[in-house]
């Protein structure tokens, strides 16, 4: 083996350990027109390489069996068979692989499709159980001029070793990430576009945009038992016509798990989502006094119509709106969450336009809040002091800071009326670890929870 592609591949490997970006396309071999050519009918063994070019043609008949097919020109293989292998579609060439064996092919470990022009397949397309972490299933649209088309066919992952990458444009008529898939293994670049009819998700994350904004336009019906992605990168484009199925909830699938992409309704496809006057270009959510937690989000552009809807979730998956907020002249906006559930928070801003029925969301913003009996702790864990926040009718009276033994902790408490905070400054120099903070109402309750120094 040359050694460039010594390299590339064992940095092939490297990067299927890591989630920072998408994987990367092993270089293409040259075409210099000296190769030697690949014919009707032949099998491809390890070790052979063979070439296409050429204006457009078809071959009745190829099986790839660890060999590997580079094409230069335009071919169709109307029955093509890959039990292992590698397939090159250089820049300005097209491979069709055509529909004349049974209702789909199967790419069942050790196969490898790298497109830099075009590439279709006219019937379904799974990556199969064979493969492994060391003879895994790739395909990779390799470049953002590269086309991937499937428009009227299923791609299909079933196996934790196969992955799709996509740094151009494609199109099915579905993807399916079937519960044996990994997170990650719809794998986005920066300015692709993904166009499907269906998409069934039934892995947690399957899908990341790891380097840039990406954009997958359903525009039929999406599906879901695990949440689509956790990259808001990630811009989901729904179809006016698109529903999320909601016959499946006895079965275990939550409608519209989007996880958190940048959701737009009513969508007419990926470019019009760059021509959208309105986007988010940023969301926070902060506890900032230890009771209330804070919310502030900018938009690119002032709006005059609609208004945002605060939703809040306490698994990152089931949502509810919580309050609103009117639109008005600006771009910055912010909102408090005064009742925040005691552990996580999850919060969305649902941009609504009244008049044209355009529905945004941000990404996901997470907040975790300590609350106990009209308490709350903050910040959690603390360093060398943290915050008492309590609700009328629960005034603290009494603090006391102690170690699991019940050694009582040096502390200063500055009461904070209108805030509802007490500031609990620790004076003795402590170790990192468990503590217990007891605490005495003026309803003479007294509470104890567990506190974590950093």
């Amino acid at each position: 083996m040359p050694k460039p592609y010594f390299l590339s591949l064992l940095l092939f490997f490297l990067s299927l350990s890591s989630f920072s970006q998408c994987l990367t396309s092993l270089p293409p071999p040259d075409c210099l027109g000296t190769e030697p050519v690949v014919t009707d009918g032949e099998t491809l063994n390890g070790g052979t390489t063979k070439w296409y070019y050429g204006p457009a043609a078809t071959i009745s008949t190829l099986t790839l069996n660890g060999g590997t097919l580079v094409v230069c020109g335009d071919l169709t293989v109307d029955k093509f068979y890959m039990d292992k292998g590698t397939v090159f579609i250089r820049q300005g060439g097209r491979f069709v692989i055509g529909s004349g064996i049974g209702s789909g092919l199967q790419l069942k470990g050790d196969c490898s499709i790298y497109n830099y022009g075009t590439c279709e397949v006219r019937r379904n397309l799974s990556l199969e159980n064979n493969a492994t972490a060391i003879t895994p299933n790739r395909v990779v649209n390799a470049l953002s001029s590269s086309v991937f088309k499937m428009p009227n066919q299923y791609f299909v992952i079933n196996n934790a070793y196969s992955w799709f990458v996509n740094n151009g444009t494609a199109e099915f008529w579905g993807i399916i990430t079937d519960v044996q898939a990994a997170a990650g293994s719809v794998c986005l670049g920066n300015g692709s576009k993904t166009r499907m009819a269906i998409l069934i998700n039934k892995v947690a994350n399957s899908y990341i945009s790891p380097s840039g904004n990406s954009c997958v336009n359903v525009y039929q019906m999406s599906e879901f038992y695990g949440k689509l992605t956790s990259s808001p990168a990630l811009f989901a484009c729904l179809g006016s016509g698109h529903t999320s199925s909601t016959s499946c909830i006895p079965f275990g699938c939550t409608p519209n798990n989007w996880g958190s992409a940048q959701v737009f309704t009513n969508c007419a496809g990926c470019a019009a989502i760059t021509a959208l006057t309105i986007q988010f270009t940023s969301f926070t959510a902060t506890q900032e006094t230890g009771v209330f937690n804070k919310l502030q989000w900018q938009v690119n552009t002032e709006i005059t119509d609609g208004y945002f809807a605060i939703l809040r979730s306490a698994d990152g998956e089931n949502y509810e709106t919580i309050d609103s907020v009117p639109v008005k002249q600006a771009i910055f906006f912010n909102a408090v969450d005064k009742n925040p559930l005691q552990g996580n928070n999850y919060y969305m801003i649902r941009y609504i336009n009244s008049r044209t029925g355009m529905v945004i969301n941000s990404k996901m913003a997470k907040v975790f809040s300590e609350t106990i009996a009209g308490f709350s702790l903050y910040p959690v864990p603390f360093d060398n002091k943290f915050y008492v926040g309590f609700i009328p009718g629960t005034h603290p009276e009494k603090i006391i800071l102690t170690d699991v033994s019940g050694r009582n902790i040096r502390i200063r408490s500055i009461i904070r009326e209108e805030a509802r905070l007490v500031e609990v400054v620790v004076l003795d120099k402590i170790q990192p670890g468990i503590y217990i903070i007891h605490m005495q109402a003026d309803n003479k309750n007294i509470v104890a929870k567990t506190i974590f120094k950093r």
